[in-house]
């Protein structure tokens, strides 16, 4: 692969090491790993064929587009589709022996009215996230919830395998997190009292695994951890899956009174050596960011100045030995995604799902292949 701009560098052995880590936390039982938008822009093929090659056998995405991708590339484990699939596309469920999530009686009995064989599917029980799912916030739901899943086990092209909820905010409010646990295991047991089988059960999310010590033998669900940056603080060694690097492509000296990028956001109080930076917007990197950020190389910190284009960025250089076709770190071991993600008022799922552009080469790195 030529690398003409910028690269992505995806550690693959971190990747395993904190699946191993999620596994532990969660009482040794199994871990989906979700995958969904692009496995947070790491790139799902890779890191998908790298997790089953090493123990991992659930995959999760949002959307049936995603899964066909991993069926393509050879992922054999079992894949769920956490979003609904539209019904025109409905025998690619079947096609593909992929697990649809299910929200409502009203959309099993669709997906049972257009296929032809048994499909897959887990239940999405609604216990407060409000988004999708079988509404069941308070004990007085369950009943009709109850009428609800028997009628789904009735429907005979239904094979329910699985049952789920989503905690809304386990990495901040606990006791939140605690009643919709506590409905949900009440409505299992409830299912249970009344012999329904409802298959798989999986719980927990990145920070339910790492806050929450009462899991029980619930299978969990992982995605901004896995990738090494769990949503809550704590003594676990998650470590970051990815770097990003982007080449110098021009160097020049301006004088005091010079102003840089569209909008002359910035004006020189001296002479400043400016290095240009083959990344943009266009590539992931927020405008937000412009005269807001730095790039990182030999130990020093290059601050980002003026507005930040669509596929370049001007860093202020004066005093460093930067030349044309030099990488500068973005973010990466030398400097926090975390940090970076407070100054562009976001969240590092959106920093790292920016990555997954076309534009944007990936470099992969593991023991097997360094």
């Amino acid at each position: 692969m030529v690398i003409d701009r910028l690269r992505v560098v995806v550690n693959l052995d971190n990747l395993v090491h904190n699946f191993k880590l999620l596994k532990a936390l969660n009482n040794n039982q199994e871990v989906m790993a979700v995958v969904k938008a692009d496995a947070y822009g790491h790139g799902a093929i890779e890191c998908s064929k790298h997790l089953e090659a090493n123990g991992c056998k659930f995959f999760a995405v949002t959307v049936l587009k995603e899964a066909i991708e991993l069926r393509n590339a050879g992922i054999k484990s079992p894949i769920l589709i956490f979003g609904k699939t539209d019904p025109l596309n409905f025998e690619y469920l079947e096609q593909y022996d992929l697990i649809q999530t299910i929200d409502s009686f009203d959309y099993a009995e669709k997906l049972n009215h257009q296929t032809t064989k048994k499909i897959k599917v887990h239940l999405n029980v609604d216990t407060g996230m409000s988004r999708l799912g079988i509404y069941c916030h308070e004990e007085s739901d369950m009943e009709n919830v109850v009428k609800d899943i028997v009628s789904i086990k009735e429907l005979n092209k239904i094979d329910l395998c699985g049952i789920y909820t989503h905690f809304a905010s386990s990495d901040a409010d606990l006791d939140f997190t605690h009643k919709q646990k506590t409905i949900f295991t009440k409505l299992l047991s409830l299912l249970a009292n009344e012999r329904i089988d409802y298959g798989l059960v999986h719980l927990a999310n990145s920070s339910g695994i790492v806050r929450l010590d009462n899991l029980e033998n619930f299978m969990a669900r992982s995605g901004i951890a896995l990738y090494g940056y769990p949503p809550v603080k704590t003594e676990e060694k998650f470590l970051p899956v990815m770097e990003l690097f982007a080449k110098v492509i021009a160097i020049h000296q301006i004088k005091e009174n010079d102003s840089v990028s569209y909008g002359r956001t910035f004006v020189a109080t001296k002479p400043t050596k400016v290095a240009t930076v083959a990344i943009g917007y266009a590539d992931g990197y927020m405008r937000i960011l412009s005269n807001n950020d730095y790039f990182y190389y030999q130990s020093h910190k290059l601050p980002v100045i003026g507005r930040v284009c669509m596929g370049l960025t001007m860093v202020d250089i004066t005093g460093t030995n930067i030349d044309i076709g030099c990488e500068v770190e973005v973010f990466g071991s030398n400097k926090s995604l975390v940090d970076m993600a407070l100054r562009a008022q976001t969240i590092t799922y959106e920093l790292l799902t920016n990555m997954a552009k076309p534009r944007v080469d990936r470099v992969y790195l593991n023991k097997e292949n360094s």
